[in-house]
C-alpha cells in the first residue's frame, strides 16, 4: 500500500454517483489476473445447469494493505484506488466478504478508459450482517476506487472474488440473444407492461462458477410487498448460503423502444436473498422452482411489480415468457397454442404431470423463443398471472417450432414434498386462506388493478354466474357492468350472483379506482350463454329456447354419433325453435348452434 498527497487550487464540487477525480491518472498497484476456459473443467456443475458464462478467482484486497491512498488535504478528501487487469475476460464483477463504507464513504467500479462508471455504492447500498457484490462491468481492466472524509476511519472493505466473464461475446450479455428475440417495449409487450416490472435478470453465482438466469417477484396472500422472488432450482441447485448473498438481480434491463439502442442500457440491482423453498434437484424429481426473498426491500424508484400467479391446474390458450436471453434485455415470447401438461421432455399429454410443455408463436417484430439465460423465467397466462417456471427446452432462432417445458405452479404448490422448504403454499399464502389465484401488486401506494374471474364461462339460459373480485391496491370504489345480465352493473367489492336469461355471448367490465387514479379490466364476449334443449332424452321432437327472438341469421345443424348430417324440420315460435328429426335412429346427436358471434355444440340423446 502507498500513499500521496495531492494538491488542487480550486475546490471541486462532487456530484452523487461520479467519482472525485476519476479522469485523473494516479500511479497505483495493479493486480494481474488470467481467465483460462480449461479452469472451467474443474467444476462439478450438474447435468441440467445453466450455461457457464465466467469464473470467479480468489483474491484479497483490503485497502489496509493494497492499493494506493491519495490525500486531497484542500477537499478534505482521501481516495483510495486499484488497477485490476484480467486477460481473456470481457467483463469483470466483484464480491465482497465485507463492505462497510462507512457515513461518508463511496466505492465506484471505472473502466480504465474512464467509459463506463459503477456506483457510488455507499451505505444504502450495504445489505446488514451479509456479504456484498458489484454487477459486471463491460471491461478487462478496471480501476477500483474508494472515497471517504481525510478523517474518517468507520470503512473497511475486502474483495474475495473477483468474477470473470468468458470474452466471447457470443456467450452471453448484451446483444447475444438471437436475431428472432422479440424486445419487451415492441409492440407484443404493451399489454404487459406491469408483468416485465417484477422480471430480473439474475447473475447466479455457484461456488466459482458464474451463470444467468431470469425470475420474477412474485405477490402473496397478503398484499404486503414482501420481496419473493421465484425462479427455477436448476439456476444456483448447488449454490450454498454464502453464494446466495452473492447473487445480483438486475431490475429494468431493458431497451426503452423496440430497438436495440447502439449503448447498452443501464440496469438497476440489488444483491443477495435467502432461500426459502425449492423442488428437490433433477428436474424429474418434481416440478422445477426456486423461491427467494431478497435480502433488501425492492426500492420505489425502481418501480417494482409484484406479479400474480394462479395455482389452479390449467393455463389460457394465450399468453407469453418474459425472460433475459444470454443476460441481454429483456425479451418477450407469445405463445397462441395452449400449453400441454407433460412430463419434462416429454411428448403427449398427461394432466397429472409436473410441467407445461409450451410452442411458442411468430409475431409482428419477431419469433420469440428461449434460450440459456432464460431458465427460470416466468410463464404468463392471458390474465397477466405466473403459471409456470422455465426449465428449459429446445426451442431456439434455428429451431422456432421446439418445445420449452415450465416447471408448473400448480405442482409447486404443495406436491414436490411434505415439508414448507418443497412448497411454495405456506409462503405466498401464509394464512391458508386457499385462494386459487392472486392478482399482482404494484409499490405504488396509489397503485389499483382491476382483475376478475368467473367461477363458469358457459352456461346455458336462465343460469346464474358468480365472479370473483382478484383486484389489488389501494381500491376505492368498484364499478361492474355485466352485458346482457341481470343485473347489469353493481358497485360492490363482490357483485351479487349475475342471472343470464338470453342466448350470446357477453362482456364484462371492471373499473377499479381512488382519488388519484383507476385501472379499468374489459373482458369481451367473455361469458357464453348456450341455448336450452329439452326434454333431453327425446324421440324425435326437442325445443330449443334462446330467451330472444330468434333471427334469420341464428342457424342449427345435427350431426349423428359418426359425424353425418341428419335431416330435420325446424319451426320458429318466438324465442323458441321447435325441431323435429326424420327417421332417427337411439343414440347421441350433436346439435350445433350458428349465428353471428356463436357457434356452439350441444348434445342430444335419442331415445325412441
Amino acid at each position: 500500500m502507498s500513499l500521496f498527497f495531492a494538491q488542487d487550487a480550486v475546490a471541486q464540487l462532487k456530484d452523487i454517483g461520479i467519482p472525485f477525480r476519476y479522469a485523473v491518472d494516479f500511479e497505483t498497484e495493479e493486480m494481474h489476473l488470467s481467465l483460462q476456459k480449461e479452469q472451467a473443467n474443474d467444476l462439478k456443475l450438474p447435468d441440467n445447469s445453466p450455461p457457464l458464462i465466467g469464473i470467479t478467482s480468489q483474491v484479497d484486497i483490503d485497502p489496509a494493505k493494497n492499493g494506493t491512498w491519495i490525500l486531497f488535504p484542500e477537499q478534505g478528501l482521501k481516495v483510495w484506488r486499484m488497477l485490476v487487469n484480467a486477460e481473456n475476460s470481457s467483463d469483470l464483477s466483484f464480491y465482497f466478504e465485507q463492505f462497510e463504507p462507512g457515513k461518508s464513504g463511496k466505492f465506484f467500479v471505472i473502466s480504465a478508459d474512464r467509459r463506463k462508471i459503477l456506483g457510488a455504492y455507499t451505505q444504502i447500498s450495504r445489505v446488514e450482517g451479509h456479504a456484498f457484490s458489484i454487477e459486471p462491468i463491460e471491461s478487462n481492466r478496471i480501476i477500483l476506487h474508494f472515497e471517504t472524509d481525510i478523517e474518517a476511519s468507520d470503512y473497511n472493505f475486502q474483495i474475495s472474488e473477483i468474477g470473470m466473464l468468458f470474452a466471447e461475446k457470443s456467450v452471453s450479455g448484451y446483444g447475444t440473444s438471437g436475431s428472432c428475440q422479440v424486445n419487451v417495449n415492441c409492440t407484443e409487450g404493451f399489454e404487459w407492461q406491469r408483468q416485465k416490472r417484477g422480471v430480473a435478470r439474475i447473475l447466479v453465482k455457484q461456488g466459482s462458477g458464474l451463470f444467468y438466469c431470469t425470475g420474477s417477484l412474485i405477490n402473496n396472500a397478503r398484499n404486503d410487498e414482501t420481496p419473493y422472488f421465484l425462479t427455477a432450482n436448476h439456476c444456483g441447485e448447488l449454490s450454498s448460503t454464502a453464494d446466495y448473498a452473492q447473487w445480483i438481480f438486475a431490475f429494468n434491463y431493458e431497451t426503452a423502444l423496440c430497438e436495440n439502442p447502439l449503448a447498452e442500457p443501464v440496469a438497476q440491482t440489488l444483491t443477495g436473498a435467502n432461500l426459502i423453498s425449492k423442488a428437490a434437484n433433477g428436474t424429474s424429481v418434481g416440478s422445477d422452482f426456486k423461491l427467494l426473498r431478497l435480502l433488501q426491500e425492492v426500492p420505489k424508484t425502481y418501480n417494482p411489480f409484484f406479479n400474480g400467479w394462479s395455482r389452479q391446474n390449467n393455463v389460457t390458450a394465450t399468453g407469453t415468457g418474459i425472460h433475459h436471453p444470454d443476460g441481454d434485455v429483456k425479451k418477450i415470447s407469445t405463445y397462441t397454442s395452449r400449453p400441454v401438461s407433460s412430463g419434462y421432455g416429454f411428448g403427449g399429454s398427461n394432466p397429472d404431470e409436473k410441467y407445461w410443455r409450451v410452442n411458442w408463436s411468430q409475431t409482428e417484430n419477431g419469433f420469440g423463443v428461449t434460450e440459456g439465460g432464460s431458465s427460470g423465467s416466468p410463464l404468463f397466462d392471458s390474465n397477466g398471472r405466473i403459471v409456470g417456471m422455465l426449465t428449459g427446452g429446445i426451442s431456439s432462432c434455428s429451431n422456432t417450432s421446439g418445445s420449452d417445458y415450465y416447471g408448473k405452479v400448480s405442482y409447486a404448490w404443495e406436491s414436490n414434498g411434505t415439508e414448507s422448504g418443497l412448497q411454495l403454499k405456506p409462503w405466498l399464502d401464509p394464512d391458508n386462506t386457499g385462494i386459487q389465484v392472486l392478482g399482482g401488486l404494484g409499490s405504488d401506494t396509489l397503485f389499483v388493478m382491476a382483475d376478475f374471474e368467473a367461477k363458469r364461462q358457459e352456461i346455458s339460459i336462465n343460469q346464474k354466474v358468480d365472479f370473483e373480485n382478484l383486484s389489488s391496491g389501494k381500491i376505492e370504489t368498484y364499478s361492474w357492468f355485466f352485458e346482457g345480465g341481470n343485473p347489469d352493473n353493481s358497485s360492490e367489492m363482490k357483485p351479487p350472483a349475475i342471472f343470464y336469461e338470453q342466448f350470446g355471448t357477453f362482456d364484462v367490465r371492471l373499473i377499479v379506482s381512488n382519488s388519484s387514479t383507476a385501472d379499468t379490466l374489459l373482458k369481451e364476449k367473455y361469458i357464453s350463454v348456450k341455448p336450452f334443449l329439452f326434454p333431453n332424452p327425446a324421440e324425435n321432437v326437442f325445443e330449443l329456447s334462446f330467451g330472444i327472438d330468434l333471427t334469420p341469421e341464428t342457424e342449427i345443424e345435427i350431426y349423428d354419433a359418426l359425424g353425418k348430417a341428419v335431416s330435420f324440420e325446424a319451426f320458429i315460435d318466438g324465442s323458441r325453435l321447435r325441431v323435429v328429426l326424420h327417421h332417427p335412429t337411439r343414440g347421441a346427436y350433436i346439435v350445433r348452434v350458428l349465428d353471428k358471434f356463436v357457434d356452439k355444440n350441444l348434445k342430444l340423446i335419442i331415445a325412441r
